[in-house]
């Protein structure tokens, strides 16, 4: 074999379609921020019903004074850190909604891109613009 001659050289192998990055996908990232929020909501959620109930105690109290003075009987009950007007549970739905969705499209686009075919040309997969 002679190195000079060009029909003995073999071409490089060339992986037709190179495996994308996991954090190239929004849905990497939609899954990673809801599961993160999740964590940070478990354990912001013991600090919020006693802050939430102090804050409804104020207007509540100051809706009581209010009925007290036109001569009414309060009829607001009071806030408890258990029982809040406001409460986080339609934020974990969906923050749990958004990790799941993100989860399972992350997975399926990963799961496609596993599974497509070759392509049987591998040179048009890697053209490259000159920028001309």
């Amino acid at each position: 074999m002679n190195a000079a001659d060009p029909s003995s050289v073999e071409p490089p192998v060339v992986d037709p379609q190179p495996r994308s990055a996991l954090t190239d996908s929004p849905w990497f990232w939609a899954y990673l921020f809801g599961t993160a929020a999740l964590i940070a909501l478990f354990f912001a959620g013991g600090k919020f019903g006693p802050r939430q109930a102090q804050i409804e105690r104020e207007y509540q109290s100051r809706t009581r004074a209010a009925q007290q003075l036109n001569g009414q009987e309060p009829s607001i009950k009071l806030s408890t850190p258990e029982q809040t007007m406001v409460t986080l549970e339609p934020l974990w739905y969906l923050l749990a909604v958004v990790t799941v969705i993100g989860w399972f499209l992350f997975w399926r686009s990963r799961r496609a891109t596993n599974s497509s075919p070759l392509s049987s040309t591998p040179a048009s997969s890697h053209h490259v613009d000159s920028g001309q």
